[in-house]
């Protein structure tokens, strides 16, 4: 049988008007120039790819605040920003898997032209997507939102596991746990930006170089004790960065890519092999929704200047017994209010 297609209005004049108008000029740039190419494939394969393109401009306009298609912090910023736009196309626009591919075969066309012209040195994100990789439909990665016995799972592991794991790596999880940050600010944290007392970083650079607080609990703040304790012994706390790897017998600034196979990792606890950075995100954003119904919290925590974009990328779709259920429960407190 057949998926069901399932058609989402999402991109309209207005959100369109707010795409950066030099990122605009960049891609009519490319597309005028792969037309003349190609033009019997003008109404068709580069419609087609125009249209994703834009849904892709518009993404950035919300989530990324126009950031630069051949800005220093795009290419720094690039896995995570294809990863939270599949994640994007998967549960706002409900886009089935091949519709995606193309959408990133879009953006990686522009990309691969760009490069041929001299106007960038490399490609962005090319081979570095993990689920992409062979451009096969069902390799797009998945989103997962944690429920709590799943959460303590893999903290149980963590510890349990201590020969895969590290005290680094349950520092990552429970920053990023409480936090709900972008793995973009986690990579990013300093010693110099570190108030341990009140159990906070501070001045933490994220997207369009916008400074964050990343907030921890209690138990990674035993955790970071221990950790400057066992850093005097390694490098004498001389790098000040939080994560740190040693390369060439010297110790440096834990990168990006590292942390998030770290989290890769992690996610293999709970039997998951494509576990990434962003479902933690969400998986802290969609249980602060559901414990407290106070979507404006979850939006405030996840540094979103909409509402909207918290609820339509980050809290999980209810189900139809989870809906049939609170209305049970909605119908049994009038009953009984009525009663008394």
């Amino acid at each position: 049988m057949a998926a069901k297609i399932i058609k989402v209005k999402y991109f309209t004049a207005e959100r369109k008007a707010r795409i950066s108008p030099d990122n605009k000029k960049l891609y009519e740039k490319y597309l005028h120039s792969s037309i003349i190419k190609n033009r019997d494939v003008k109404e068709t394969t580069y419609k087609a790819y125009e249209n994703y393109f834009t849904q892709f401009l518009v993404f950035l306009s919300e989530e990324w605040d126009n950031i630069g298609l051949y800005s220093d912090e795009f290419f720094e910023n690039a896995v995570e920003i294809m990863e939270s736009f599949i994640s994007f196309c998967q549960e706002t626009l409900k886009n089935n898997k091949k519709v995606i591919n193309t959408k990133i075969s879009a953006v990686s066309s522009f990309y691969l032209w760009s490069m041929k012209r001299k106007y960038v040195d490399r490609h962005p994100f090319d081979k570095q997507l993990e689920r992409m990789k062979g451009a096969n439909e069902e390799k797009i990665i998945n989103s997962y939102f944690l429920d709590d016995d799943q959460i303590e799972i893999i903290r149980k592991g963590l510890i349990e596991e201590d020969k895969r794991y590290d005290i680094q790596d349950r520092i990552i999880w429970e920053v990023m746990l409480e936090s709900a940050n972008r793995i973009g600010a986690i990579s990013k944290l300093t010693l110099s930006s570190l108030d341990l007392e009140n159990m906070i970083f501070t001045d933490i650079r994220e997207k369009r170089g916008y400074k964050v607080e990343v907030i921890f609990s209690e138990e990674a703040k035993q955790l970071i004790s221990d950790w400057l304790e066992i850093r005097k012994d390694m490098d004498d706390l001389s790098v000040d960065s939080l994560f740190i790897t040693k390369y060439r017998n010297e110790y440096k600034p834990m990168d990006k890519g590292t942390i998030q196979n770290r989290i890769k990792k992690i996610g293999e606890i709970i039997g998951l092999d494509d576990f990434h950075a962003h479902c933690i995100r969400k998986t802290t954003l969609n249980s602060i929704y559901k414990k407290t119904g106070d979507m404006s919290l979850a939006a405030e925590l996840a540094n979103h200047k909409s509402i909207e974009t918290t609820r339509q990328s980050y809290i999980k779709p209810q189900s139809k017994a989870e809906i049939r259920d609170k209305i049970n429960q909605l119908k049994k407190k009038i009953k009984d209010e009525s009663e008394h």
